[in-house]
């Protein structure tokens, strides 16, 4: 029997999002936060776990693997390993994926400190557990219901949901996935000394930007002083003021 990991409380963290049509972006600890949807991400290193018939696992041995400027170690415990592609629970069916169970199921280990990780993650249960390291210090963790309650996903989603962490901050240099009770599964990982962007403001379109441009023109012909404080009007009204502390 394993021992079952206490993650950190979820509640600790930062909640603010930004949310859209297919994803969403949510502010963790540390400088870190998880975008779900697509990946926005382009600029990554994507990790080949290659593609083996049939199910159970490929292998459990460890895996390196080399990059322009980084190697990328992957070990396994005695009951995880690269899952092969053919199995039912696969979040990535065509390619194999990684299984990982009990305490430090899975652990990647890099050569050179990393900001962005991401990946499909699997029937997320309340057992799973993701941690970041930079050296000896834990910098963020994420459970499987924790990653539910934002994603919107449930706990037996086979085919699973992006989870991209990018670091702002201090990045890392290792990545454990562990699972208390049932397994934790991932596929299409990738990762990148490149954090992704934040959430970008809505653009004007067309039709609004040019009638905002209108509107200033028809400013202009008001003299320089009326001019200054119309202007100073109507972009105070697409900024939102802040709101002082209490």
């Amino acid at each position: 029997m394993f021992k079952k990991l206490v993650p950190f409380a979820f509640a600790a963290f930062a909640m603010a999002s930004a949310t859209g049509a297919a994803s969403a972006q949510t502010a963790l600890t540390n400088g870190v936060s998880l975008t779900t949807g697509a990946p926005s991400q382009t600029t990554f290193n994507s990790i080949d776990l290659g593609s083996t018939a049939g199910g159970g696992y490929a292998t459990q041995m460890p895996m390196s693997l080399s990059y322009a400027d980084t190697s990328l170690n992957i070990s396994f415990n005695a009951t995880s390993g690269i899952a092969a592609a053919g199995n039912s629970w696969n979040p990535t069916p065509g390619s194999n994926s990684i299984s990982a169970g009990g305490a430090n199921g899975a652990t990647f280990t890099f050569s050179a400190v990393q900001q962005y990780f991401g990946f499909q993650w699997g029937s997320p249960g309340d057992g799973n557990s993701l941690q970041f390291y930079n050296g000896q210090t834990l910098l963020a963790t994420m459970g499987g219901a924790d990653f539910r309650a934002v994603a919107n996903v449930g706990s037996s989603t086979i085919a699973g949901s992006y989870a991209g962490f990018s670091f702002s901050e201090l990045g890392f240099d290792k990545v454990v996935m562990s699972a208390a009770t049932s397994g934790f599964e991932a596929g299409a990982l990738h990762f990148s000394d490149v954090a992704t962007p934040d959430v970008a403001p809505i653009p004007l379109n067309a039709a609004s930007l040019g009638g905002l441009m209108s509107f200033l023109m028809m400013l202009a012909m008001r003299g320089k002083s009326g001019t200054q404080v119309m202007m100073r009007m109507a972009f105070a009204s697409l900024i939102p003021r802040r709101r002082g502390m209490a």
